[in-house]
């Protein structure tokens, strides 16, 4: 399993939103796990998880808060 950190700076680095399924490919992390991080990341306010058809995943920058 990737660390949380791992996990926000891959999100970070594609600069926009990705599916919960697709990231998890990537990773080669099961979705489960891998959403559960996810929680945690969004409870620290790092990431912003927005549910719709899919589970769309996007990391929060120093963007979101100067605006």
């Amino acid at each position: 399993m990737h660390s949380k950190e791992f996990i926000y700076k891959v999100l970070a680095t594609k600069k926009k939103a990705v599916s919960l399924k697709r990231l998890s490919s990537e990773l080669e992390t099961p979705m489960p796990r891998l959403l559960q991080t996810l929680k945690k990341l969004e409870s620290d306010g790092l990431v912003e998880i927005t549910y719709n058809k899919e589970i769309i995943v996007r990391a929060k920058t120093m963007n979101d808060y100067t605006s």
